[in-house]
């Protein structure tokens, strides 16, 4: 499988196909934070989820007690975007567990690091499969999409991509005029589509998906990882296994109490 001009090695596609396997993915997990929350994914698959605001990070993985993964992806960042970061996280745990690292926007998508491109190129695969990839891209040449006088249809398109897979309009976009040997012209195009809809694309299209709304869950402290850690806390209080304040403490230290 070729990605950007360079071949997948055959540990990326192992780890994203254990991944599908392991996540019971058949296609592509879509929107991957709703799909993990179907389930009690900290105890199925030994994931502690948080959402932070961390400033200038995207995300970060570290590692508990018993291999247990944490993850925090920062909600102060597009949905496309927290997307692929969960996606890159997980990369990490699959491919370099043990392994703690914290990334920045500037690593997402492309970076000069090899440990954060593997973790960029497991991401890509597990939520825009190849596959798929080439379909959208037949699709779009049958239909004329790149076409200069079509750009309001292709610009249309690519935003149906973008809500099917749960990415960035910059990605998706970049993605398939990669295959058409366009992508150096990006930024003309996106001007040009943005002039043929009428506005930008966070404008025009969904604007909750493509910008930041804190008044929405998605973009909000994400509580459940500080509930399922008060209710172990609590449990170990009225068991006797820890006293009252040593529980108390815990919370304190853990920011269950301000949550």
């Amino acid at each position: 499988v070729k990605k950007r001009g360079i071949l997948l090695t055959r540990n990326i596609l192992e780890a994203v196909n254990n991944a599908r396997e392991f996540f019971e993915i058949e296609d592509y997990p879509g929107d991957f934070f709703s799909r993990l929350d179907k389930v009690d994914y900290t105890n199925k698959y030994g994931i502690l989820l948080f959402k932070e605001d961390i400033d200038k990070l995207s995300g970060f993985i570290g590692y508990g007690v018993n291999d247990l993964a944490v993850i925090c992806i920062n909600y102060k960042r597009t949905y496309g975007h927290q997307n692929f970061t969960l996606a890159h996280e997980v990369g990490h745990w699959f491919l370099h567990k043990g392994v703690s690292s914290s990334d920045d926007d500037r690593v997402l998508g492309y970076s000069s690091d090899k440990v954060e491109q593997e973790a960029n190129d497991f991401a890509s695969e597990l939520l825009y499969p190849e596959e798929l990839l080439v379909k959208d891209y037949f699709f779009a040449i049958q239909h004329d999409l790149f076409l200069i006088s079509n750009r309001k249809e292709l610009g249309e398109f690519i935003d149906r991509l973008c809500r099917k897979y749960c990415l960035s309009y910059e990605m998706v976009l970049r993605k398939l005029l990669y295959k058409n040997r366009q992508v150096k012209q990006y930024n003309s195009i996106r001007k040009e589509i943005e002039k043929a809809i009428g506005g930008k694309v966070s404008e025009v299209f969904e604007k909750d998906f493509y910008s930041v709304n804190e008044e929405l869950p998605r973009y909000q402290r994400f509580m459940k990882p500080y509930i399922e850690l008060e209710n172990k806390v609590d449990k170990l209080v009225t068991e006797g296994k820890i006293g009252r304040a040593t529980g108390e403490s815990i919370k304190l230290r853990s920011g269950v109490e301000n949550s």
